[in-house]
């Protein structure tokens, strides 16, 4: 699977977005354009009647159903938001109005990245509520990537908890966590640092790009993918567990 680069939150005139099922992860969630249903509340409506009223004034509430295209799958999400009216140029080269929608809620979530099918259920579990979040707020589900990371290090049996000089039992800094992963597996832990500060920058509340957001997931599941569905270094792992308990085994 290829991983995602982008998850527009936005369409134009009627939904045309396709996304990763969640389910089979296989086919992809495209809308039923028959549910499509985009209403303007009553307050909106009513002000169609100011006398100073604009196109630009109307609000929205939309909802949209989709579906997997993977006929055996057939799962089925629910997407709702926010539209509004804006303009634009036309082929003529005069400007027209024209329906812009938001997507607020999208469940059950689509796959944002590829997830291996041997990660442990806690990591995956803080990927999945990522991913839900990232349709409501792109900093909060950066704050879940970041959990998802912390998993990852319980997971490689990083301490996440030590006793200071009074004896008393504290956390462990994510950073310093990573450090001390860096002392037996560089590589990874030095890849993580960058899911880290994005994650640092959603846990303060404050705006997180999506292309940072997204450039994290790919390096995270590229960490993921080279720590559980790398079977090169499965296969070596196990031909010398297999030597080292006959070695143990001989006088």
């Amino acid at each position: 699977m290829a991983l995602a680069v982008s998850a527009p939150k936005y369409f134009s005139d009627t939904p045309d977005f396709e996304y990763l099922c969640p389910h089979c992860g296989v086919g992809f969630l495209v809308p039923d354009q028959d549910t499509f249903k985009s209403i303007e509340p009553a307050y909106s409506l009513n002000a169609h009647s100011h006398e100073a009223w604009d196109p630009d004034w109307i609000t929205y509430r939309f909802t949209v159903t989709c579906v997997c295209t993977k006929k055996d799958c057939g799962e089925l999400a629910f997407v709702s938001g926010t539209g509004s009216v804006d303009q634009r140029y036309g082929d003529d080269g005069h400007p027209e109005y024209y329906d812009h929608f938001s997507i607020k809620s999208f469940f059950p979530a689509p796959r944002l990245c590829h997830i291996p099918t041997d990660t442990p259920a806690k990591i995956e579990e803080c990927l999945q509520k990522s991913f839900s979040l990232y349709w409501v707020d792109t900093a909060a589900a950066a704050n879940a990537l970041r959990a998802s990371l912390e998993a990852l290090l319980d997971e490689v049996k990083i301490p996440n908890q030590k006793k200071n000089a009074k004896g008393e039992t504290v956390y462990i800094t994510l950073h310093s966590r990573l450090e001390s992963w860096a002392a037996s597996d560089k590589d990874h832990a030095e890849l993580c640092f960058a899911l880290k500060e994005v994650g640092n920058i959603g846990s303060h509340g404050e705006s997180v790009k999506p292309k940072h957001y997204f450039g994290s997931l790919e390096i995270y599941s590229h960490v993921l993918k080279e720590l559980f569905e790398n079977n090169a270094k499965k296969m070596k792992e196990l031909a010398q567990s297999i030597r080292d308990e006959i070695k143990a085994k001989k006088p």
